[in-house]
């Protein structure tokens, strides 16, 4: 089964991701913060990454970076899910290594439209 690792620092939004994801036959696991995104991605390597750009601790495009870094794991999918609109923001996301950006608040089609452009289900 796929895994996708969640990270916001919202229980809520954590909640609604979870439930989309194992919908979608995903094994889900969750972060709160941008460091336990990489710790994570050290341990786990999942196929998938869905957080958002502002975590506590170290910033999601920040943990994007030493994601993208890391040579002796396999390289996840990530997904931006954020209520930040800047152009800019996203533009850096993207560059940087993202594959999507999903603006909240969002709903299960569009997380399976996104899913279905990355060819994930």
């Amino acid at each position: 089964m796929p895994q996708c690792l969640i990270a916001d620092d919202s229980k809520v939004i954590r909640m609604i991701l979870s439930k989309i994801m194992n919908n979608m036959k995903y094994d889900v696991i969750e972060a709160e913060d941008g460091e336990e995104v990489v710790e994570l991605c050290e341990t786990k390597e999942p196929d998938l990454i869905i957080m958002d750009t502002k975590l506590p601790i170290l910033d999601g495009i920040d943990a994007m970076y030493k994601i993208r870094e890391m040579q002796k794991i396999k390289q996840p999918k990530i997904i931006f899910c954020s209520s930040i609109a800047d152009p800019e923001r996203i533009r850096e996301a993207l560059d940087g290594g993202a594959d999507d950006y999903i603006m909240k608040p969002f709903d299960e089609e569009i997380i399976l439209s996104k899913m279905e452009i990355l060819n994930l289900v």
